[in-house]
């Protein structure tokens, strides 16, 4: 028997049946409906299915920390050759590029999204407002930060400063 679609996809494979594809960026849920623009995709992680759809797309699969069988998830749809792949873990509001621009990352540096990357996806998946998560990532790109900051020349370390300064506005000086 083959492998279903998951809820959702059926309008995916309509798009590409026509030599159409998405606009915007492909969300794969894992923790079920997400009010967001972009289209949605709700799957379990439990269940095996078709993701030949999502060939060279963009994707963003939308976890939790402790969703189970997330790696095998992740597999599959890598395995359908996507254009890039992303995992949001919504509960952390943090992620990691499995796939990016046909890159593929290696370290574990290089697979953790970045700062701007992060403030894109405030929000997505949780229950907080936007500002709320985005406080949250903050917070940790701060600890993170001054964790870090005996490794580099002060100068640097005020340029970052910032450069967060910028990106976080006031959610960066409440930040703890």
């Amino acid at each position: 028997m083959a492998a279903q679609l998951p809820y959702g996809a059926a309008e995916i494979v309509a798009l590409r049946s026509a030599g159409k594809r998405p606009a915007d960026m492909l969300l794969i849920s894992l923790i079920g409906p997400l009010r967001e623009t972009n289209p949605v995709i709700i799957a379990q992680a439990s269940r095996s299915y078709d993701w030949r759809f999502v060939v060279s797309l963009s994707v963003l699969i939308v976890a939790t920390t402790d969703t189970p069988n997330l790696a095998g998830t992740v597999k599959a749809i890598d395995t359908a050759a996507p254009a890039a792949l992303s995992v949001w873990f919504a509960d952390q509001q943090d992620g990691i590029n499995v796939l990016f621009d046909g890159h593929r990352p290696r370290t574990k540096t290089g697979r953790r999204m970045g700062v701007a990357q992060r403030v894109t996806l405030a929000g997505l998946g949780s229950n907080e407002s936007a500002g709320d998560c985005l406080q949250q990532i903050a917070g940790q790109v701060k600890r993170r930060a001054m964790a870090n900051a005996n490794r580099f020349d002060a100068a640097l370390v005020e340029m970052a400063t910032t450069g967060f300064r910028r990106t976080f506005g006031a959610a960066w000086g409440t930040a703890s």
